[in-house]
């Protein structure tokens, strides 16, 4: 099939996803608890031809098509939905009260979809799989399906996220680090009861504690390369009994994000040191636990250039931005990349009015970037077959 018939039957079913899309917007899911999503998905495949593996990664889908003795070309798409209260006021906004697809995981997995109607009617030489991974938001659906074998066979994976700083019509690429690596950071500070009224005669947690939050900032100013970006974050801390009385205990939960996949594995030791050397300053002690979520996405170099020429031959290259920092956000597709070579770009989805950020209950992405996503995923499936 030809590039300008290719795109034009990809075009011809765009209202039809975009009612799918609208279908799955309406009716979320939160991670682990897929299961309507995966049967509209599993049905749509089958439908169309597709070898399809249910319950993968528990609620995960994967559908296969072509040969099978070549090995596999991969394209991931998420399907999971958050815990926010939807405030768009649109027409197929959430019937689940608290549950918002407000990361745009229901246009990926329609894109999934397009790509999948698409790639049955072109003759490959490699096979091609599309995994509909549950669970990313809790950065865990990936290494369920790892678990379950979903990387056996495959060559290579591709991936896309939705991006609100781009204008629909453009994609983001970008060179190595794409993503942070994620860690949650957990600390129990110790001090001495006493009374409000005599500090002198405990050890205020609390204080302890405050100067742990902002010791620590300071620590990542002087003691770390300031080339290399760390990001710590608290978001929660719990601590105090009455009034009047010094705390004896308290808890504080943060997470930890860096693009420097050797700096953040020694994290876990360098927060230990620094922390434990601030709360006995003070005269208190410090518990710190830190548990590794994700790793940073790094995109391969030869994947990347073929996202790239698929991209700029699609879209044109005015329309294909090379973008200069990494985000600090985490993406569990990273999980993925320590199995198979692999990249993703971002795919713009701000329309004439803009678009709200991720993770907001105002998050109204435009739905033309859907047709956009399946050109550029099937043009670079169709390349590397070519390469291969």
């Amino acid at each position: 099939m030809e590039r300008e018939e290719l795109l034009t039957k990809i075009d011809s079913f765009n209202d039809e996803l975009i009612n799918v899309r609208r279908h799955i917007h309406a009716h979320p899911e939160l991670s682990g608890l897929e299961n309507q999503t995966a049967i509209l998905i599993s049905g749509y495949l089958k439908n169309i031809g597709w070898r399809v593996t249910e319950s993968v990664g528990r609620t995960g889908v994967v559908a296969d098509f072509g040969p099978k003795d070549k090995g596999f070309i991969g394209l991931r798409v998420d399907m999971d939905a958050l815990p926010i209260y939807e405030n768009t006021n649109l027409s197929f906004s959430s019937k689940i009260d608290g549950v918002m697809h407000a990361c745009g995981h229901d246009m990926h997995t329609c894109i999934g979809l397009g790509v999948a109607k698409i790639i049955k009617d072109l003759k490959l030489k490699f096979g091609t799989r599309i995994i509909f991974q549950p669970a990313e938001e809790i950065a865990s659906g990936a290494r369920w399906m790892i678990d379950d074998g979903v990387t056996n066979g495959l060559k290579q994976i591709l991936g896309l996220h939705v991006f609100p700083e781009l204008l629909v019509g453009t994609i983001g690429i970008k060179e190595g680090s794409l993503t942070a690596a994620a860690g949650e950071l957990s600390v129990e500070i110790t001090g001495k009861s006493g009374h409000g009224a005599r500090p002198h005669e405990g050890v205020d947690a609390i204080w302890a504690a405050s100067k742990v939050i902002s010791g620590i900032q300071e620590a990542i100013t002087r003691k770390l390369d300031p080339l290399d970006p760390v990001v710590i974050t608290f978001g929660k801390i719990n601590g105090g009994n009455a009034y009047n009385v010094l705390s004896e205990k308290v808890y504080l939960t943060g997470t930890i994000r860096c693009t420097n996949l050797q700096l953040f594995k020694g994290m876990g030791d360098w927060l230990n040191f620094n922390i434990s050397s601030i709360a006995n300053s003070c005269g208190a002690e410090a518990k710190v636990k830190f548990r590794e979520i994700v790793p940073p996405v790094n995109n391969d170099f030869e994947l990347n250039k073929v996202l790239r020429d698929s991209s700029t031959e699609i879209l044109g290259n005015k329309n294909v931005i090379e973008l200069q920092k990494p985000s600090l956000g985490a993406e569990d597709f990273a999980e993925f990349l320590k199995e198979v070579p692999g990249a993703m770009f971002r795919l713009g989805v701000s329309g004439e009015k803009g678009c709200a950020p991720l993770h907001s209950s105002e998050f109204d992405p435009d739905e033309r970037a859907i047709s956009v996503g399946i050109k550029v995923i099937t043009e670079s499936i169709v390349k590397l077959n070519n390469l291969g």
